[in-house]
C-alpha cells in the first residue's frame, strides 16, 4: 500500500512536472511570438517612417528600397506605403532616362496599385482602378482602344449613393476617358456615336463634382459669411477651414476638365448635331426605359427641349413607364430625372421652351408645376428659372425671392446671388427717397456679387468687377458722415422684400 501510494504520488508528480514543462513551453512560445507581433508592429510604424521622411526629403532613390521591403513585410498595415510609393515610383520614372528601368517602375506602379487594391479592397476602389489605367496609358503598357474598353467597364458601375457616384473617379481619371476617346475618333477607331456617349458619361459625372463639391463649400461659406456679419473677426473652426479648402481645390479641377471637354467639343454638341444619334437608335431601343431615361438627360444637358426628338422620347418613354407599371394611376407622373440627376420633367422642358419663345406668363406657369416634380438640387434649377421669369416680366421682389430659394436649394451656386445683385444694381433708384437710402442699395448689390463668389468660383470672374463697380458707386464718406453713421453700422432699404448691409 505503501509503496502503492508512494508509486501513485510519483506519478502524480510526474504528471505534474510534465504539464508545468508544457505549460513553461507554451508560456515561453506565446511569449516570442507576442514579442515577434510586437516587434514587427514597431517595424512596420518604422518603415512608414521612414518612407515618410525620404518623401519629404525627395531621396526616391534610398527611399525605393524600404519601399520594397514595407510591401513585403508588411502589405496590409499601412495605406501610407501605397501613398508614399506611388510619389516614389512616379518619381523614380520620370528621374531616369534608361527605357528599360522606366518600364520596371511602371509596371511596378501598376502592381502597386493591384496591391492596394487587394490589401485594402474597400478604400476608393473604383478610384484607384481609374488611376491604374491612367498610369497604365501614359507610360505605354497598354494601348488607347484597352484603356478605352477599360474606362468604359468603369464608368458603367453603378453606386446606388449618388454623392459615392460622383465621387468615384479623379478629374484626371475623367478628362483622360474624354480624351481618349477623342483621339480614337481623330483615328477613325470609334465613331462620333461612341465618342458623344462617352462626352455626356464624362460632363456629366464632372457637372456632378462641381455640385457635390458646391454644396460643401457653399454651406460653409454661407456659415462664414453669417458669423462675419456679427463679428468681422469670426473665423470658422480649423477643420471647417480645411473641409472649405479641399472641397474648392477639387471642385477647381473639375471645373477645369469640364471647360477644357466644352472647349473641344461645343461646336460639336449642338442640338442639331447630337439629335440623329438618338434618333437612329430610336427604332431599336425604344422600349428600353432606361435608354430613353438616358436620351432625354443629355438632350436636357444640352437644353435642346424644343426639339421634335426630345417631345418623341419624352412621350415613348411615358408610355413604356404606363405599360411597365399598369397599377400606377393616370394620373400619377413619370419620374421626371435620370438615375444620374438631370431634370428631364415634361414642365420643365415645356417652361425652358417657353420661355426662349419669350412667352414668359406660359413658361412661369410650367416652372411652377414642375417645381412639384423634382426634388433636392434640382428645384435649385428650377427656381432659378422662376427667378429669371419675374425679373423678365419686371417682378423684381419675386425675382429675388425665388433666387434665394434656388441659392438654398442648392448652396454652392453662385448663378442667383449674381442676379441678385444685379437687380439691385439695376433698380438702385427704386430704393427710397432719398439720396443716401438709393446708393445704399448699391452696397448691397456688391454684398451678393462677394457672395456669389465666396460661395462659387465660377462667378468670381464676373463678380469681382461687379462689386468693385458697385461699391464705387455707393454712399460717399461725407454722405455717410451727414447721416451721422460710422463704419460697421447697419443700414436698411425696403425696396425688394428689404434688405440691410453695413457702412463702409
Amino acid at each position: 500500500m505503501t509503496f502503492g501510494s508512494n508509486a501513485e504520488s510519483m506519478i502524480k508528480l510526474i504528471k505534474m512536472k510534465l504539464k508545468m514543462k508544457k505549460l513553461r513551453s507554451t508560456l515561453l512560445i506565446a511569449g516570442i511570438v507576442l514579442g515577434m507581433g510586437t516587434m514587427n508592429a514597431q517595424n512596420c510604424d518604422g518603415l512608414e517612417i521612414t518612407l515618410n521622411q525620404h518623401v519629404q526629403a525627395r531621396t526616391f532613390s534610398q527611399g525605393y528600397p524600404v519601399l520594397q521591403q514595407a510591401l513585403q513585410q508588411c502589405p496590409d498595415k499601412k495605406i501610407n506605403y501605397y501613398n508614399f510609393g506611388e510619389t516614389i515610383l512616379v518619381s523614380m520614372i520620370a528621374n531616369t532616362q534608361n527605357e528599360a528601368e522606366k518600364a520596371k517602375y511602371a509596371r511596378e506602379l501598376s502592381e502597386l496599385i493591384d496591391k492596394r487594391l487587394k490589401n485594402f479592397p474597400n478604400e476608393k476602389k473604383t478610384f484607384w482602378q481609374g488611376e491604374k489605367i491612367n498610369y497604365e496609358l501614359q507610360y505605354g503598357l497598354i494601348d488607347q482602344k484597352e484603356a478605352l474598353n477599360r474606362y468604359d467597364a468603369l464608368f458603367a458601375v453603378e453606386d446606388d449613393d449618388e454623392e459615392d457616384s460622383a465621387q468615384k473617379v479623379s478629374a484626371n481619371t475623367t478628362l483622360n476617358y474624354f480624351v481618349t476617346a477623342l483621339e480614337l475618333l481623330n483615328e477613325q477607331k470609334v465613331d462620333f456615336d461612341k465618342a458623344l456617349e462617352v462626352y455626356f458619361a464624362t460632363r456629366k459625372l464632372a457637372e456632378d463634382n462641381i455640385d457635390l463639391r458646391s454644396e460643401e463649400y457653399g454651406v460653409l461659406a454661407v456659415k462664414l459669411d453669417s458669423l462675419q456679419q456679427i463679428d468681422p473677426n469670426k473665423k470658422l473652426s480649423d477643420r471647417e477651414t480645411q473641409i472649405m479648402a479641399i472641397a474648392q481645390q477639387s471642385k477647381d479641377l473639375f471645373v477645369t476638365v469640364h471647360e477644357q471637354m466644352e472647349g473641344i467639343l461645343s461646336e460639336y454638341t449642338t442640338c442639331e448635331n447630337v439629335a440623329p444619334t438618338f434618333a437612329n437608335q430610336f427604332e431599336e431601343k425604344k422600349n428600353d426605359f432606361d435608354w430613353l431615361t438616358n436620351s432625354l438627360e443629355s438632350l436636357a444637358m444640352l437644353e435642346c427641349f424644343d426639339s421634335d426628338l426630345y417631345a418623341a422620347l419624352d412621350q415613348q418613354r411615358t408610355a413604356v413607364w404606363r405599360k411597365n407599371n399598369p397599377q400606377a394611376a393616370t394620373t400619377t407622373s413619370v419620374a421626371p430625372t435620370s438615375s444620374r440627376g438631370t431634370v428631364t420633367a415634361s414642365s420643365y422642358a415645356r417652361g425652358v421652351t417657353q420661355y426662349n419663345s419669350n412667352n414668359f406668363s406660359a413658361a412661369l406657369s410650367s416652372f411652377n408645376e414642375a417645381l412639384n416634380e423634382v426634388s433636392g438640387a434640382q428645384r435649385g434649377d428650377v427656381s432659378y428659372y422662376i427667378a429669371l421669369t419675374h425679373q423678365k416680366m419686371g417682378n423684381n421682389t419675386q425675382a429675388i425671392n425665388a433666387a434665394k430659394r434656388a441659392a438654398g436649394f442648392k448652396a454652392g451656386w453662385g448663378a442667383p446671388y449674381q442676379l441678385i445683385a444685379s437687380i439691385y444694381g439695376s433698380n438702385a433708384n427704386s430704393c427710397g427717397s432719398t439720396t443716401f437710402q438709393k446708393l445704399t442699395a448699391y452696397w448691397i448689390a456688391a454684398d451678393y456679387a462677394n457672395r456669389a463668389c465666396s460661395v462659387d468660383s465660377r462667378s468670381c470672374g464676373w463678380a469681382r468687377s461687379a462689386a468693385a463697380s458697385y461699391e464705387a458707386n455707393g454712399p460717399t464718406a461725407e454722405m455717410v458722415f451727414q447721416q451721422g453713421l460710422s463704419k460697421g453700422a447697419r443700414v436698411s432699404v425696403t425696396c425688394f422684400g428689404g434688405e440691410s448691409t453695413r457702412v463702409r
